[in-house]
């Protein structure tokens, strides 16, 4: 895939910092496309899998808050704001997600923030559970 333009680089780094982490964070990811006259972007937090002990394996979501407040002062204009909450069926690889549609620096943006990362990616991180930090976020 191309390196975005430089503005549309900087609005996904401002909706990263727009997401909280409530404890260890796994790196936030970034998909786009440009279709039809609209930049698609979708950003999620990446999946944990810990390592070593008795959860040796295990996969986790990155539990996090998003300012909405923060998201929506991104936008020049916005045509839609939606939360969808639960997968609409089997080919909704998204599931339950935050959409925006509006325009930044000009430009037509459709961005999604899911709950969690699409199946179809992989890992983002590793837990070692011998560290503590870890430990207490499990």
């Amino acid at each position: 895939m191309t390196n975005p333009p430089e503005w549309l680089g900087e609005f996904a780094d401002r909706v990263a910092a727009l997401v909280l982490a409530v404890d260890v964070l796994a790196p936030v990811g970034c998909h786009f496309c440009f279709e039809s006259g609209v930049w698609e972007v979708t950003l999620f937090a990446a999946k944990t899998e810990i390592v070593g002990g008795p959860r040796d394996g295990l996969q986790r979501p990155s539990r996090f808050c998003l300012d909405l407040a923060g998201l929506t002062a991104l936008f020049t204009a916005i045509s839609s704001f939606h939360w969808q909450a639960h997968s609409l069926g089997r080919r909704d690889d998204l599931g339950a997600h935050i959409a925006v549609e509006g325009e930044v620096a000009g430009h037509r943006v459709w961005l999604r923030v899911p709950a969690r990362v699409p199946e179809t990616l992989d890992i983002g991180a590793v837990a070692h559970l011998p560290d503590r930090r870890w430990k207490e976020a499990w």
